[in-house]
């Protein structure tokens, strides 16, 4: 009995633990941020490693951070993924390609309909990781 309540406990942590560092499936057709659902890379170019994903809210804002590791995506991969949310899904560029000597990044951003904004930024390193960050703020 003193063993299964221990086990018990310990898969309620191993859940909670999941739930808290926002742990996204590689094959979630789309992410949730501050109450917005926007359509993941997935969704567009197919499965791609995971490497590390965190979610926060605060006062300014919710915020989702996903990591694909190990040159998993290309800038082939980025460019179709920016191309349908530009083209299908109603945003716009709000910052240009931006090249640090290292890596690329991007931004684009929507309103969403209770006047806050939704904005995604991405930061592509070739042959490395590629981190794309889904933020809402007021």
């Amino acid at each position: 009995m003193k063993k299964r309540k221990m086990l018990m406990i310990l898969a309620l942590v191993a859940a909670l633990l999941v739930v808290a560092t926002g742990c996204m499936s590689r094959t979630a057709e789309t992410v949730e941020v501050g109450g917005q659902q926007v359509a993941t890379l997935y969704s567009v170019i197919g499965e791609r490693a995971i490497t590390g994903t965190s979610t926060s809210t605060g006062t300014d804002g919710s915020k989702t951070e996903v990591t694909y590791g190990n040159g998993e995506v290309s800038v082939t991969d980025v460019n179709a993924y920016l191309e349908k949310l530009v083209k299908e899904d109603g945003f716009t560029v709000t910052q240009e390609v931006k090249n640090d000597g290292t890596g690329q990044s991007y931004q684009i951003g929507k309103q969403t309909d209770d006047g806050k904004m939704l904005l995604i930024d991405f930061y592509f390193v070739d042959g490395q990781e590629t981190v794309i960050t889904y933020q809402v703020t007021a």
